[in-house]
């Protein structure tokens, strides 16, 4: 009885607190799927992840919470760089923004731009920092020698002066023109830009990272309040906006932070793991 009485004490002197500070409770039970973009949420500033955070990630899985990375990074970033790295190794990877969502088995959702296409607009563009397909990680040669995809089995170094070969998961670099123009001449492509960085990456219309969220919601029988979504940048603002319980990372930009429910602390604070201890993995 004591330690039941104890428990019960604890527990509404959380809810208390937390209802004083307008904040709702996230109920274990009915959560079945964790999703956090990587870089500047999940992983620190400096592309790192700590221990900590590492740790707080496998009692998810060990609890039967699915966790799911959804990044603008290439799908290899994960599967060959980071898993490795940190042991770190999630059910879903959601990848070059919305372009692919694959679990351990299966491809779930795919949108790619035709090769002939992807061709024109590299011969048009100044768009020579990497192109991804499904099979290659095309790399610009005068891009930084440290990059992750150095050494990898599916990276080629190219120039891109004869183009490459299949349908594209998305280009990445820098455009000159205006990115209206490269919608209106092609208007199967997005444009997709960073709060942080000059780049930009351009993907099938259809490449969002809700789109591909809602399929894989759909495969795993999955309802809207079952999920928890963490993000910083402005391709999260769609998905984040469209999950009950979203949260955005203090270093997150103000549009990011208008469009969550909640808010957790910086990424370099681990913020996305306290988050998931306080109000998940404590219950």
């Amino acid at each position: 009885m004591k330690i039941r009485r104890s428990i019960t004490v604890y527990v509404i002197d959380f809810i208390t607190y937390h209802m004083k500070q307008g904040q709702d409770i996230v109920i274990m039970n009915r959560i079945k799927l964790v999703v956090t973009d990587l870089d500047s949420t999940l992983l620190r500033r400096n592309s790192t992840i700590s221990s900590y955070t590492v740790d707080i990630l496998h009692r998810l899985q060990q609890g039967g919470v699915v966790v799911a990375f959804a990044t603008a990074r290439d799908y290899r970033f994960v599967s060959n760089y980071l898993s490795p790295l940190y042991d770190v190794s999630p059910d879903i990877v959601i990848s070059n923004n919305g372009a692919l969502a694959r679990d351990k088995n299966d491809v779930i959702y795919r949108r790619v731009i035709p090769e002939d296409t992807v061709n024109r607009m590299l011969t048009g563009f100044e768009l020579k920092r990497c192109v991804s397909t499904e099979s290659t990680y095309f790399y610009y040669d005068r891009n930084s020698k440290n990059h992750w995809s150095r050494g990898k089995k599916d990276t080629v170094i190219t120039d891109f002066k004869e183009g490459i070969k299949g349908d594209a998961l998305y280009i990445d670099g820098i455009i000159t023109r205006q990115l209206e123009e490269i919608c209106k001449e092609f208007p199967m492509v997005r444009i997709v830009k960073y709060s942080d960085v000059d780049t930009v990456t351009v993907v099938h219309k259809e490449a969002t990272k809700l789109n591909a969220l809602i399929a894989v919601e759909q495969k795993l029988n999955i309802q809207n309040d079952e999920v928890v979504a963490f993000g910083d940048d402005y391709s999260d603002i769609e998905w984040l906006s469209y999950h009950e319980n979203s949260v955005a990372v203090a270093n997150a930009i103000a549009e990011v932070k208008d469009a969550a429910n909640y808010l957790c602390h910086d990424c370099d604070e681990d913020g996305v793991a306290k988050w998931l201890e306080e109000r998940i993995l404590r219950y």
